[in-house]
């Protein structure tokens, strides 16, 4: 009888490896988000004319993504989807009117602290989170300085960053301006708007219907409305808007544009070099400024190609990226890190500069752009990724997946299990990037104007195509793929019957199919849809205009109000040029 006893040398070899095992540091995670980026733009997706070699090299030594949606061609619906994993219409970030997006640093509304973020998933297993640049979700609620939406209380530890957009409205050329653009006879209206409040106050008051004291207080407190609105929107819009916080700090009003990407690419690179020796990993997210409008560069960018501003805009973004990459390569960090690039939505198409000037991205053969509600060209992004451990090099995905997939997929990363009622539209990509899947984890997506659903997308389990069911389509120019300034959700065509698109054979969606002829197909479509409806919860519409509308007390200021100025002493003359 022989007894099997384990060698003393492999005991110890066994336990070593136990232990490097239990040891090992969970990946790091960069998550960058460019702002309005077009799919046509990047080198990877077959742009010849702009260079964008870092990104690229991302998608070279990764993966990129062909079919990677968005929940919504706006940024502020958008984002709150890509952070929680759920459609925005379940976090009450799905607008019903026609202001789909937060415009004011002081309105009320914002991203709800209930709602859980995927930082708030990693701080709880360990994590360093950071934001730096855009966020876009809110500030305070209630009262000045509560903080109620910001990105301290959504998870992330350190926060540099300005809270709303980049704004035409901020930039060096006084001509540009979003709301004289949506609006060319703002100051023709304003006065239209008194004259017609005096008359009507008057005549109350000539009938008899309200006394002299009530007359006087209706005319001083119409006109103390309207002035305050001509005041903040058009006045001092960008002194009021242009803010950059260091966490709940105020740091700079207004921002100094030209610089803020490269203060973001070094905030990155410090934060990285900051991380290089700590045990816990870290998540940092990047939302660069890059390319909403207005756009401005270092020196160094202007005049780089045929696309004017754009395009330098462009090449200066690609060389932020290319800071971050540097310095996970410098600090060792690279093969341990996921990292991840796309876009918020789809290139503006319909952006031009006071000298008419595109500035808006190109969405490649993809119909429509930004704010077109359900079109491919408003809501499929150029993303790419890296994750040395799990992606091949040079790994293409055709199949569809969704920006909401970055929070289970985290989840996976970071090996924590999602609570059931979270209730996450979002599905993990990991085997479907390692190729242990081949096809799309998702059945059905459904995508949003506002809060109204215009389309269905349907990935059967077998075959090659990939439906899309139109309910209903933008309201276009005559002649044009474009809106006037943004299309509205409200105005859109109601598709009877709907437009069946295979998005395989026709991912321009210009050759309908006849529905008729898939009666099946069109069936579990529509089931799909009556059961997603029934899935939302009615909660409280973030987005609504009480809570989007201007409040002098949730006003942020350096210094004395209204006399509201500083600038960022950390980086001041840094970037002299």
């Amino acid at each position: 009888m022989t007894t099997n006893i384990l060698d003393p040398r492999s005991l110890i070899l066994v336990l070593l490896i136990i232990i490097q095992c239990s040891d090992a540091k969970k990946p790091n995670i960069i998550l960058m988000m460019a702002d309005d980026l077009g799919i046509g733009d990047l080198g990877c997706f077959g742009n010849t004319t702009i260079k964008t070699p870092n990104i690229d090299r991302i998608a070279r030594e990764g993966a990129k993504l062909t079919h990677h949606l968005s929940a919504s061609s706006l940024c502020t619906p958008s984002r709150a989807a890509f952070l929680t994993g759920r459609y925005p219409i379940r976090s009450g970030m799905a607008a019903r009117g026609y202001a789909r997006v937060i415009l004011f640093v002081a309105a009320s509304g914002g991203l709800p602290t209930s709602e859980t973020t995927f930082a708030e998933l990693a701080k709880t297993a360990g994590y360093k989170t950071a934001l730096l640049g855009k966020w876009h979700l809110g500030l305070s609620q209630d009262s000045h300085g509560d903080y109620e939406h910001h990105p301290n209380s959504q998870g992330f530890e350190y926060f540099y960053g300005y809270p709303i957009t980049n704004m035409k409205d901020f930039g060096k050329d006084t001509r540009e301006s979003l709301f004289r653009s949506i609006f060319p006879y703002w100051n023709f209206q304003i006065v239209t708007a008194f004259v017609i409040m005096f008359i009507c106050c008057t005549c109350l008051y000539s009938t008899r219907m309200v006394g002299l004291a009530l007359y006087i207080i209706l005319v001083i407190f119409g006109s103390s409305v309207l002035f305050t609105v001509h005041y903040a929107i058009i006045i001092r819009y960008k002194d009021f808007n242009s803010l950059l916080f260091r966490n709940k700090e105020l740091v700079e009003q207004p921002m100094e544009l030209s610089t803020l990407t490269r203060r973001f690419a070094a905030e990155g690179v410090e934060y990285l070099e900051k991380r290089r020796n700590d045990q816990e990993p870290f998540l940092l997210t990047i939302g660069w400024p890059h390319m909403h409008t207005y756009l401005d560069t270092a020196k160094a960018f202007v005049n780089r190609n045929k696309h004017g501003r754009y395009g330098d805009a462009l090449e200066e973004l690609d060389w932020g990226v290319g800071e971050i990459l540097g310095a996970l390569d410098r600090l060792n960090l690279a093969d341990n890190t996921f990292i991840y690039l796309t876009s918020d939505n789809g290139g503006h198409l319909e952006e031009r500069n006071a000298d008419g000037e595109v500035h808006g991205g190109y969405n490649g053969i993809y119909k429509g752009g930004k704010a077109h509600g359900a079109v491919d060209g408003g809501i499929r992004m150029p993303t790419v990724l890296r994750y040395p451990s799990v992606v091949r090099p040079g790994t293409v995905i055709d199949e569809p997946t969704s920006l909401m997939d970055i929070f289970p997929t985290i989840a996976n990363i970071i090996q924590t299990k999602l609570q059931p009622k979270l209730h996450i539209d979002g599905q993990d990509i990991i085997p479907l990037l390692s190729g242990k899947e081949t096809v799309s984890p998702h059945d059905f997506m459904f995508h949003y104007c506002g809060d109204d659903i215009h389309a269905i997308r349907y990935r059967p389990r077998t075959g090659s195509s990939i439906w899309k069911l139109v309910l209903k389509s933008p309201n276009y120019l005559p002649g044009k793929q474009m809106c006037q300034f943004a299309c509205s959700c409200q105005e859109a065509i109601v598709n009877d019957p709907p437009l069946l698109h295979d998005m395989t054979s026709d991912p321009s969606e210009s050759r309908p199919i006849d529905s008729t002829r898939h009666p099946e197909v069109v069936s579990l479509m529509l089931k799909a849809l009556e059961d997603h409806k029934d899935s939302i919860i009615p909660v409280t519409n973030q987005l609504d205009m009480p809570r989007l509308l201007w409040k002098p007390w949730l006003q942020p200021c350096c210094g004395s109000f209204p006399s509201c100025s500083c600038s960022d002493e950390k980086f001041e003359g840094r970037f002299v040029e």
